[in-house]
């Protein structure tokens, strides 16, 4: 399947995808490193943060991984972004800076 099938992406899914393309992470970890990464608070919220995460990982973007050993005795799991998963932030990426060039090459960007 092709990464721009996937096309445009909704805000939350684009958010877990960059957030767990570099390492695996727990959901509540997902959250907290999203939201000190980029200072946006409530976008990732647990109650739905779950669905969204299986439902990518039925459409392959996500994968369920072991628990690293962190010495972390509660019972999490684990997911992080499938190389699909990575190639379609990729190019969710790529779409939403052509329209801040088009944007800014209009004048509708503000300072």
């Amino acid at each position: 399947m092709k990464p721009q099938s996937f096309l445009p992406l909704s805000a939350p899914t684009y958010a877990i995808l960059i957030t767990l393309s570099q390492s695996a992470m727990h959901g509540y970890g997902i959250i907290r490193t999203f939201e000190e990464t980029t200072g946006q608070e409530g976008l990732l919220l647990p109650g739905s943060l779950y669905n969204t995460i299986g439902r990518m990982i039925e459409q392959g973007l996500l994968e369920e991984v072991e628990k690293p050993d962190s010495g972390d005795a509660r019972r999490r799991r684990f997911y992080r972004a499938t190389e699909l998963g990575r190639a379609v932030a990729g190019a969710e990426s790529s779409r939403l800076r052509t329209l801040l060039e088009l944007a800014d090459s209009e004048g509708a960007v503000g300072a």
